[in-house]
C-alpha cells in the first residue's frame, strides 16, 4: 500500500518529504487497519441488530469503541501482512442468532455478511471526497505543503486503500472470509447446505493456497487499485 500512495503521490511531492516520513506512515497505516476493522465489525453488529437479534447490542459491539471490535492477534496479523503490501486480518466475530432474525435466518445470515464490506466500501467512499480535495490542494500548490497537511492525506488515502481491501477480499467466497455466507444462503438449501459444510471444513486450507501461490492477490489487487482511482479521480 505504502509503494501505491508512494507511485501516485510521489511525483507531487518532494523526494526530502517522503524520506522523512517513512515511520510516521507506518503509524498511519496502522491507525488505518484500527478504523477500517471496527468499521467492518461494527457493520455485521449493526446489520444483526436492525434484524432483531438482541445478542449484538447485549454484548456492547454495536458500537464505534475499538475495545469493542478489536482481536489481538487478527490485529496483529494485519499489521505483518500489510508489511508485505496485502493485509489480511479480522476482528472480534459478532455472534448472531440467525433465528432472531425478522427476514429469516437464510436471507438474514447473508445480510449481515455482506453488512460487514460494505461498511468498508462505504467508508471509503465518504472518504473519497476529503482525499480528492487534498489531493487537488497537493497538485496546487506542488507539493509544497506542510508536514500536518501530509500525515491526514497518509492517513485518508491509507485509510481509504485498506477499507477497499477489505470490500475487494471479501468478495472472494472463500472461507472464512464473509463472501462464503453471502453464496451459502444465495444457494439452492441442500447446494448451500453442502458448500457451507466444504467451507468449514476445507475453506481456510484453500485460502492459505489462494494466498500461498499468490493467486488471490493477482486478482484482488487491481480491483483495489482501479476503485481508489476512481475514488480518488486520478
Amino acid at each position: 500500500m505504502i509503494e501505491i500512495l508512494q507511485q501516485r503521490l510521489g511525483p507531487l511531492l518532494s523526494a526530502a518529504a517522503l524520506k522523512t516520513l517513512p515511520w510516521q506512515l507506518w503509524v498511519l497505516l496502522l491507525l488505518a487497519i484500527l478504523l477500517s476493522t471496527v468499521a467492518h465489525v461494527f457493520g455485521h453488529a449493526w446489520m444483526a441488530d436492525r434484524l432483531g437479534d438482541p445478542n449484538p447490542r447485549s454484548k456492547g459491539r454495536v458500537t464505534l469503541n475499538p475495545l469493542a471490535h478489536l482481536d489481538p492477534l487478527g490485529t496483529l496479523m494485519m499489521a505483518a501482512t500489510t508489511l508485505i503490501g496485502f493485509p489480511v486480518g479480522w476482528g472480534r466475530s459478532v455472534r448472531t442468532n440467525p433465528e432472531a432474525y425478522r427476514v429469516g435466518p437464510r436471507f438474514g445470515l447473508a445480510l449481515v455478511a455482506a453488512a460487514g464490506p460494505l461498511s468498508n466500501l462505504l467508508f471509503a467512499v465518504l472518504l473519497s471526497p476529503v482525499a480528492r480535495w487534498m489531493i487537488a490542494e497537493l497538485q496546487r500548490r506542488r507539493g509544497d505543503v506542510g508536514e500536518t497537511f501530509l500525515w491526514l492525506l497518509m492517513l485518508v488515502t491509507a485509510t481509504m486503500l485498506v477499507n477497499l481491501s477489505l470490500f475487494a477480499f471479501n468478495l472472494v467466497p472463500v472461507a472464512p472470509l464473509d463472501a462464503t455466507h453471502v453464496a451459502s444462503s444465495a444457494l439452492p438449501p441442500p447446494l448451500g447446505a453442502a458448500y457451507r459444510t466444504f467451507m468449514e471444513r476445507y475453506g481456510s486450507y484453500v485460502f492459505i493456497a489462494l494466498m500461498y501461490t499468490g493467486a488471490l492477490p493477482a486478482v484482488i489487487s487491481p480491483l483495489i487499485l482501479r476503485l481508489f482511482m476512481i475514488l480518488v479521480g486520478l
